[in-house]
């Protein structure tokens, strides 16, 4: 009986082993055409050479490939500590996974787990895939129609999955996006000349339906940051980019090993005309601060250190200061948006901001602007949303020696959409004979909407059924304030909205009948801000004239074109110009 009993044991575990031994492919039978592998789970064996290493991963792929475009000759290699270098000849054993990234809506990599790994050779190298017109092109247009075979020449999700872990040449790119705080930037291949959408800044704009795939993420890892190279601006170009395609918040991207010469932008740094523009006409600026506050955040009073920052000692204030100065022309109505409490971050009662208005007019005065009056209506302590503690608000400056403020006019507009987001601000000024009606907002921030390149397509935007009812609330207190020969109302600010989304339309169509002043620039330059590589409008100017009344909008692009390191804020300034008959 225990002889018995031995012998099935031993059946068992021959079996067992013989089920989960590992078969003999190479990495694009393992990867297959798909967005993830068919074999998940099974053992293989395969080769190939190392392309890129981090500590507890590595790439490797195969220099002879399978000569099929829809799969990706590499993988990814999970061995912690591994001590393995680029260049390395390898055999590797391993089960195969789809490993997770930045959450439930992040794609995966595939790549090989529980890896055991020979070296066979050293000091090898693989061919790069050339990107650009001596070997593959992106898609154009769309992102992530039915993935299905063939779709590489029309999906942007499915190009990059046929590359994901293979050593890439970019050839000749110009930078659309700007380095960031993650030493992220943002290309498109051979100065942008196969792309749609490029814009006059150099960039590439976001527009109906086309959601631009051709551009792509580049990471410069922890050993090239500290390299200034990279901290690049939109119309900078390179020689040429070599890496590794991977995959990270929500975007493919090149992995950063090396780089040809950098050509920084030619063109000037952009101005606005302000020469002509007479002291008959009403200026009025619009300008999200980003988080602008007065103090330096006490770490014991913050939810996050990274909420901490010094805007006065850091030159914020005094940057804000000149441009509007210098590049605004010191309007005589300033809008602002993402003005902070007097302390800032910290978690305390305060939501009253006039400290941080108090130092920001001092400022202005001390760049050579005029003595602004501040008009600001506090929130409620947390109901703003915004960063934790920060209360942000909207608030204007005036010259009052150039217009008056009716103080009896100063509104908050309440409704159940505005529920831990900013009140707009509503407020009426006198300009020689004539009234003005000023509405500030800033509604509810696109954060949080689905990864372009994530699980969800197509992604939805988190905010829009907000975004529409705060516009729906806002026009409801526009009919309030009806425009004849004497009156205009001008709706500005950040709407988080792009010009062809429904928020932005609900203000400009029906009744009365607005005009969103950016519809006046070709769709391509209507920019305000840069959100991973794409240029976009989130600040409109709706404008409701009177008789014989006439309004232009000019942007000052000083900052949605530079690195992130180097911007006073995340968003451009814009100027107003109201003219009277």
């Amino acid at each position: 009986m225990l002889n018995l009993r031995f012998l099935l044991a031993f059946l068992t575990s021959i079996f067992a082993y013989a089920a989960m031994a590992a078969e003999e492919l190479s990495p694009p039978e393992i990867q297959g055409t798909g967005l993830q592998s068919d074999l998940l789970r099974q053992m293989v064996r395969t080769e190939g050479v190392i392309t890129y290493a981090d500590r507890d991963w590595f790439y490797i792929s195969d220099p002879s490939g399978d000569g099929n475009d829809e799969t990706s000759d590499a993988i990814q290699v999970q061995r912690r500590s591994h001590g393995f270098e680029i260049g390395d000849q390898v055999v590797v054993e391993g089960q195969v996974d789809e490993a997770a990234v930045n959450g439930e809506n992040g794609q995966t990599i595939t790549s090989l787990r529980n890896a055991v790994v020979s070296v066979q050779s050293q000091g090898n190298n693989v061919a790069p895939v050339i990107i650009g017109s001596a070997g593959r092109l992106p898609p154009t247009e769309t992102v992530f129609p039915p993935f299905q075979s063939g779709d590489i020449t029309t999906s942007g999700m499915a190009f990059y999955e046929s590359l994901e872990g293979m050593l890439l040449r970019i050839e000749a790119p110009i930078v659309v996006g700007p380095t960031n705080r993650f030493g992220e930037f943002y290309v498109v291949v051979e100065g942008g000349q196969h792309a749609t959408g490029m814009n006059s800044l150099g960039g590439i704009s976001l527009s109906p339906g086309d959601t631009n795939p051709e551009l792509l993420q580049v990471q410069v890892p922890r050993s090239l940051s500290g390299d200034a190279k990279y901290q690049v601006g939109i119309g900078d170009s390179f020689t040429f980019l070599q890496g590794v395609l991977s995959y990270d918040r929500g975007l493919y991207e090149l992995i950063l090993i090396e780089s040809g010469d950098l050509t920084e932008n030619p063109a000037p740094a952009p101005t606005i005309e302000l020469s002509d523009i007479g002291t008959s006409q009403l200026t009025i600026g619009s300008y999200n601060v980003e988080n602008l506050d007065p103090i330096k955040e006490s770490l014991a009073l913050v939810s996050n250190r990274n909420n901490i920052d010094d805007d006065v000692a850091d030159g914020k204030f005094a940057g804000i200061a000149i441009q509007i100065v210098e590049g605004l022309g010191a309007p005589d109505i300033i809008a602002l948006q993402e003005v902070q409490d007097n302390d800032g971050a910290e978690f305390s009662d305060q939501a009253a901001a006039d400290q941080t208005l108090s130092v920001l007019t001092t400022a202005i005065s001390d760049a050579g602007g005029p003595t602004y009056e501040a008009v600001m209506f506090s929130p409620a302590d947390d109901t703003a949303g915004g960063q934790p503690g920060g209360n942000i608000q909207v608030a204007f400056l005036y010259n009052p020696d150039r217009v008056s403020f009716d103080s009896a006019s100063l509104k908050a507009i309440s409704a159940p959409a505005f529920e831990q987001s900013r009140l707009p601000l509503q407020a009426t000024f006198g300009f020689n004979d004539t009234v003005v009606n000023v509405i500030n907002v800033h509604f509810s921030s696109k954060g949080g909407s689905d990864a372009l390149y994530g699980t969800i397509q197509p992604p939805r935007d988190r905010s829009l059924q907000q975004r529409t009812a705060q516009a729906r609330a806002v026009r409801e207190a526009v009919r309030g304030l009806a425009s004849n020969g004497d009156h205009s109302t001008i709706v500005l600010g950040d709407f988080n909205s792009f010009w062809f989304e429904t928020p932005v339309l609900l203000l400009s169509g029906g009744t009365p009948e607005g005009r969103n002043l950016a519809l006046d620039k070709p769709p391509l330059e209507r920019i305000s801000y840069t959100f991973q590589g794409n240029s976009q409008a989130l600040d409109h100017v709706i404008a409701y004239l009177g008789t014989d009344h006439n309004a232009e909008l000019r942007v000052l692009h000083a900052n949605s074109i530079k690195p992130e390191s180097q911007q006073i804020s995340d968003h451009d300034p814009k100027l107003v110009i109201v003219s009277f008959e």
